[in-house]
């Protein structure tokens, strides 16, 4: 399992100095910012570290840093813990990338790699586009668990598949999170509320179908008995389902990152509401061009 923010191996440095760890997200989304958190920390001796490795300019891809290696040390006392926040996009917006590239933190032994998302141009009217052009669009969605890119339907759920888009391109996903979690069942998330009773700008009449609710399926919730009140909440299903067939919108699948579900779905939650005890949030939605068909 991956995880969007996962812990790297610390910087193996001389013995007492400090350690140094960081976290990154998995997935760079072309033009925008890319958060790197780095953690330091020393021990029952004081220790010192190069100033510059408190920065951009500790990180490095193809051997080149991304700022600059000013000098100067750092003295931190026994005991110390900094955590430092800062973002990358910048400097990796200055790099000509070509397919996924590798990040390396100075002195470190392992290193990341990250994947270049390029979203799509802002300002396309999904709500208004035809079946056969909505197929041509995906959703790769970051999570705090990790990555799923995620396909719709609009052969079955043409106004379902349009709603999901048109929220994923414009952020209304970005920051939310899935708020009702249940093992063998579903993991549900995109109420701007968290509360399960939040809506997004629009409601859908209800699109039923024959697709079935199996793992990896994403359906539409909506408010009890009114099959016509789905907005922007949805829910991914953890496992097959036959119950929800026909009564429920299936509109789409996710074609990789399953292990996120399984993530989710199995972080400690309060067993009374389903709720996760600790934030299992979407960091953003991004929509993008679905890899061309092979012959």
């Amino acid at each position: 399992m991956s995880a969007l923010l996962t812990l790297l191996a610390p910087v193996l440095l001389a013995p007492g100095t400090p350690t140094v760890s960081w976290q990154s997200a998995e997935n760079y989304i072309s033009g925008r910012s890319f958060a790197v958190t780095l953690t330091v920390e020393t021990g029952a001796e004081p220790g010192s570290l190069p100033a510059w490795m408190l920065g951009p300019g500790a990180f490095s891809v193809a051997g080149k840093p991304l700022a600059a290696r000013a000098g100067g040390e750092l003295s931190l006392v026994s005991g110390s813990r900094l955590e430092l926040a800062f973002d990358l996009g910048p400097a990796l917006a200055s790099l000509a990338l070509d397919g996924s590239f590798t990040l390396e933190l100075a002195g470190a032994d392992a290193a990341r790699t990250i994947t270049p998302i390029k979203p799509v141009e802002s300002g396309i009217d999904f709500l208004t586009m035809a079946p056969a052009d909505l197929a041509k669009y995906q959703v790769v969605m970051e999570t705090s668990q990790g990555t799923m890119r995620i396909e719709t339907w609009p052969d079955v759920a043409p106004v379902h598949s349009a709603n999901f888009l048109d929220l994923s391109a414009t952020g209304f996903y970005d920051g939310l999170g899935f708020h009702r979690c249940i093992p063998g069942f579903m993991i549900q998330g995109g109420d701007p509320t968290g509360t399960g009773a939040g809506n997004g700008p629009r409601k859908l009449p209800a699109e039923f179908n024959d697709r079935k609710h199996v793992r990896g399926v994403l359906s539409a919730a909506r408010m009890g008995h009114d099959i016509n009140s789905a907005s922007c909440q949805f829910f991914v299903m953890h496992a097959t389902y036959p119950s929800l067939d026909g009564q429920y919108t299936a509109f789409g699948k996710v074609l990789s990152g399953e292990e996120v579900i399984d993530a989710i779905v199995t972080s400690p939650r309060d067993l009374r509401t389903n709720k996760p005890k600790s934030p299992q949030t979407i960091i953003s939605a991004v929509v993008v061009r679905a890899p061309a068909a092979k012959n």
